[in-house]
């Protein structure tokens, strides 16, 4: 009875339902004979048992109801993105026509050089004239090879090479008795563009012994034998066909005591001809084609 009791007081009960139970209790209690009577008045029993019904709730319970789960957020729909026009069509590319691949060039071939024997004998002839007082030692002049001169594999100085010549050493001679010389050497050979020095011994040189230009010591002695020869004729002759034979022959007594005293000098005329050896050997390349 106390756990009946105990059980209807826990729930959630109007206070008139509640007095009426109480009462029931107090009766089911007192004894089996009240049931009889209610059990009897059917009216009585179907209000009872209809605030039994309704006053029934579900009992309570210590454990928490689950929590509903949060619905997912729905994500938007992304708007569709507005259409991009449509890029142009390239144009379809022309068929070119392919441009005639050019013939490689070839590569030139490379010069063959050819070698000039040492004691190789080289003839030129000289470009210009040239003395013993009107050049200075280390200056130079030219001369042209007047023929070829061959070398090996085929390759050879050409006629007309230029030839390049250095004056070593040039003396006058003061008198008719004394010593002139011009002393040369060829330092170098000239063709095709291209310079290539040597080493070689001049053999022959065409020279001539030639009387300096008449200087102002010459002039008086030539006037004094004149003059001299003048007086002469006078005191032979007494008269004026003496005095024009002895000038004649005064001036040319002159002229003999002056070439007796003169200076001479050795030159090379211009086309003189020179004939030079090669002391070493001299490696050149062929001249291009005209």
């Amino acid at each position: 009875m106390g756990e009946y009791t105990r059980s209807i007081s826990r729930r959630s009960v109007p206070a008139a339902l509640l007095s009426t139970l109480a009462l029931v209790s107090l009766a089911a209690c007192g004894g089996a004979k009240d049931d009889t009577a209610l059990n009897s008045d059917s009216a009585l029993g179907r209000d009872l048992a209809m605030a039994q019904r309704d006053s029934v709730e579900p009992q309570l319970q210590d454990v928490p109801a689950p929590t509903p789960a949060a619905d997912a957020p729905v994500a938007a729909a992304p708007k569709p993105a507005a259409p991009r026009p449509a890029a142009p069509k390239p144009a379809a590319p022309k068929p070119s026509t392919p441009a005639a691949t050019p013939a490689p060039t070839p590569a030139p071939a490379e010069a063959v050089s050819g070698t000039v024997a040492a004691g190789t004998a080289l003839r030129v002839a000289s470009n210009s004239k040239v003395c013993s007082n009107t050049t200075a030692v280390g200056e130079k002049f030219t001369a042209a090879l007047t023929e070829p001169v061959s070398a090996s594999n085929g390759v050879s100085i050409p006629e007309g090479a230029t030839a390049t010549f250095e004056v070593t050493e040039a003396k006058t001679a003061k008198n008719s008795n004394d010593q002139t010389y011009l002393r040369v050497r060829m330092v170098s050979v000239q063709f095709g563009g291209r310079t290539y020095p040597v080493e070689a011994t001049v053999q022959t040189a065409t020279t001539e012994r030639v009387r300096s230009a008449s200087k102002g010591t010459d002039a008086k002695k030539v006037a004094g034998g004149a003059i001299l020869g003048a007086i002469a004729g006078q005191v032979i002759g007494k008269n004026t066909k003496g005095t024009v034979v002895g000038a004649a022959a005064g001036a040319a007594a002159g002229t003999a005591a002056a070439a007796a005293t003169a200076d001479f000098d050795t030159c090379i005329g211009s086309g003189g001809a020179i004939s030079v050896t090669l002391d070493a050997p001299v490696t050149v390349r062929p001249a291009p084609a005209p």
